[in-house]
């Protein structure tokens, strides 16, 4: 009688992650925040403008059941501050200097918080602290001399975040309003007071990403046969064009939607898709090995006007590649035949890499 649910228990275990840590970057032109000051003189007010955007990365922590989020928190992060804050304290007498000026430079933030629940629709609800990791702020006084001290360490007072995580695709997409704010003080001129920022933080992470182009980033290719960078592929092939492999669905374990698709082949040729445990780049035949560690051949297709599709019906990836129930990262390639006389005495290339973080 026990063992349904005994059964229930361990399905439940195997759908649900353990958390992971994932680097987001912040999508710099839809994070834009504005800040407000006070000080013992006075008002600061922005010099000339109160504006700026954050850009970056932000670490997270993510648990999620069959692509849907659990679980989130912030962990740190590097979210730089542009442009620099530069604010005035204004005189009271409107056709004099400002009282001072306030220089906020080079400031780099990193959020955290605890983990929290994500409720089915995405929302969660957080006590974050931000902290200065980089910067320094110079006061300059009307008549005075100026001042640097350093921001490092600096943090803000906690405050609620209600934001939101939701996967589209095979992407994380974060969403984080923020309103803090940091005291500062001046030991030169015994001014004090703080800032308030706010704004929207905006982050994402793609589960499945392109690697190892054939555009010489990495390594060139191995006759002068790279690809362009827009094309985000493989190296040329004999048909003047790159191979390309992506990914499109949702790389879940147990709720496998996840397509890999090659196109830009030679018309009529095989490839073979295999699957890594580690990422490299290295010359191999006539393009780049990217896939490396544990490797596993996960099937051969014909090109049908130089594409092809995997996986092969009623096999879906997880399963061929015997990815585990908790996930984790793999890498993928394909492999083709490219039998014209071309750039090496072999007669194949490869596609670009793509990477991929399983979900459970």
């Amino acid at each position: 009688m026990k063992i349904p649910a005994l059964l229930a228990a361990v399905v439940a275990l195997a759908t649900t992650s353990r958390a992971q840590n994932y680097d987001f970057t912040i999508v710099g032109a839809q994070s834009n925040f504005t800040w407000t000051g006070t000080s013992s003189l006075g008002p600061i007010v922005g010099n000339p403008s109160n504006a700026f955007r954050l850009e970056g990365s932000t670490l997270n922590t993510v648990a999620s059941s069959q692509g849907t989020a659990t679980q989130f928190g912030f962990v740190s992060g590097a979210a730089l501050v542009t442009p620099d804050i530069r604010g005035r304290i204004p005189n009271p007498l409107p056709f004099l200097p400002p009282l001072a000026t306030l220089d906020v430079v080079g400031l780099t933030l990193s959020p955290a918080s605890l983990p929290v629940a994500v409720a089915a629709n995405g929302t969660f609800s957080a006590n974050v602290i931000l902290t200065a990791t980089s910067g320094t702020l110079t006061v300059s006084p009307l008549g005075g001399v100026p001042s640097t001290s350093s921001l490092v360490g600096a943090t803000s007072t906690p405050t609620t975040v209600n934001g939101t995580l939701v996967r589209s695709g095979s992407t994380w997409s974060l969403s984080a309003p923020i309103n803090s704010s940091f005291a500062f003080s001046d030991p030169a001129s015994g001014s004090t007071g703080s800032f308030t920022v706010v704004g929207t933080l905006r982050a994402d992470y793609a589960l499945v990403r392109a690697y190892c182009l054939g555009d010489g980033t990495s390594i060139a290719c191995p006759c002068g046969n790279n690809s362009s960078t827009a094309a985000a592929a493989g190296c040329l092939n004999s048909a003047g064009t790159p191979g390309r492999l992506v990914g499109s669905g949702l790389p879940s374990v147990t709720n496998d939607t996840l397509t890999l698709r090659v196109s830009g082949l030679p018309a009529t040729t095989t490839a073979l898709l295999f699957q890594g445990t580690g990422a490299t780049a290295a010359v191999f035949g006539d393009g780049l090995r990217c896939a490396s560690g544990t490797i596993v051949r996960l099937g051969t297709q014909p090109t049908v006007g130089g594409i092809a599709q995997w996986p092969v019906a009623g096999n879906p990836l997880a399963i061929a590649g015997a990815v585990p129930l908790a996930g984790g990262m793999r890498t993928y390639q394909a492999w083709y035949r490219n039998s014209a006389a071309y750039c090496t005495a072999s007669v194949f290339n490869l596609t670009n890499g793509v990477q991929i973080d399983w979900l459970p």
